[in-house]
């Protein structure tokens, strides 16, 4: 059975986020998911281009909230399945 995709928000910090850094399992990440819009292809672009042209300071994800606008080098849109 083929998985309905959902378009998606996502981000790229300028600096990779590190997970378990200085050890043997130490990580980065510098791409996040910011959230599910259900929206169509088109209105999901157009929000994508209103966030990387306003810089908005707060955005609707709280684990976003714990990084500043500045971390953030752009938004853009994807797709993915449903998380439940």
């Amino acid at each position: 059975m083929k998985e309905k995709l959902f378009n998606v928000i996502c981000y790229k910090t300028k600096e990779p986020v590190y997970y378990n850094k200085g050890t043997k399992w130490e990580s980065t990440c510098d791409t996040f998911l910011l959230g599910y819009t259900y929206r169509s292809d088109e209105e999901t672009q157009a929000l994508v281009d209103q966030y990387n042209r306003e810089r908005p300071a707060r955005l609707f994800n709280p684990v976003v909230d714990r990084l500043t606008i500045d971390d953030v080098d752009y938004f853009f849109m994807s797709k993915q399945e449903e998380m439940y």
